[in-house]
């Protein structure tokens, strides 16, 4: 498959999977819904590998390293995403995550990779969209929260981490092992890091809430299995010079987040806010568009 087929086929899990975890975060809190939703994903992976006799680890000690660096921005930025998703409203948390794509491509950018005219201005759009969209709003019938403005600051730090985690996964790591490899070591040591992550902040936060029954492992669940196969088919586009491409065109993903916000969810957003989420859709097909 090509990388405009892989691409699209990362937003619509990625669509799907962003907007049962906002449920899943909400009951269980960020960190546990993360840690769930990967333990899932990594289950799943395992027993794959397992079918298809592929290799689990790899033995190249640089692989290694670019497997522990993507992680570790992988881990930082799922765990934002999931704590703007606990504070914000999915409708503007969701455009401004779904700007990854213009992170992993300014980098692609900036190792040589060339960017035509639309790309650039998509760039642009990009930062003025998360700009709009976080600004608080206090008009006639709607009233911006300090913790959906706290949210969308997550949301923007889950960004750019996960679209620096994605340049690294195309640059270094799936090159050396190929896609279904490179998603099985990012899900192992980002459940890894994310337990480690969760143990500190319950020795540091005694009071935490406890998990909403297996109501909210079932969206966890089916939200780590399609993020999963969202961050598979990526990686499985990445390294063959379409980086940009793949990773932008899974961001959209954010017009079918926003669309489930609003129709079941009944989200309200300012006319403001509105205009950033249009811009953030326009922005990241300008860039697909390369």
């Amino acid at each position: 498959m090509g990388g405009v087929t892989l691409g699209l086929l990362a937003a619509l899990a990625w669509g799907f999977a962003d907007y049962l975890a906002q449920p899943a975060s909400r009951r269980m809190g960020a960190m546990r819904a993360s840690f769930a939703a990967q333990g899932f994903g990594a289950a799943a992976l395992l027993v794959f590998l397992v079918l298809t006799g592929t290799g689990l680890f790899p033995t190249d000690a640089v692989a290694w390293a670019w497997a522990l660096g993507a992680s570790t921005l992988m881990t930082a930025g799922g765990l934002a995403f999931y704590q703007s998703l606990g504070l914000g409203q999915l409708a503007v948390v969701a455009p401004i995550m779904g700007s990854y794509g213009a992170v992993t491509t300014a980098l692609a950018w900036l190792s040589g990779e060339r960017l035509g005219l639309l790309t650039g201005l998509g760039l642009l759009g990009v930062l003025a969209a998360v700009a709009l969209v976080s600004l608080p709003q206090n008009t006639e019938g709607f009233q911006s929260t300090p913790a959906q403005i706290q949210g969308a600051w997550w949301a923007i730090f889950a960004a750019a981490a996960l679209g620096a985690g994605f340049f690294v996964i195309g640059h270094g790591l799936t090159p050396r092992v190929g896609g279904v490899q490179a998603t099985w070591i990012l899900r192992v040591c980002t459940l890894g890091l994310t337990f480690v992550t969760l143990r500190v902040w319950q020795r540091r936060r005694t009071g935490m809430r406890p998990a909403d029954g297996p109501g909210a492992l079932k969206y966890a669940g089916w939200s780590g299995l399609l993020s999963t196969g969202a961050i598979l088919v990526t990686a499985l586009g990445l390294g063959r010079g379409e980086d940009s491409v793949v990773t932008v065109l899974g961001s959209m993903s954010i017009v079918l987040t926003t669309v489930l916000a609003l129709l079941i969810n009944r989200e309200r957003l300012g006319p403001v806010q509105w205009t950033g989420v249009a811009l953030a859709c326009l922005s990241t097909v300008l860039i697909g568009l390369k």
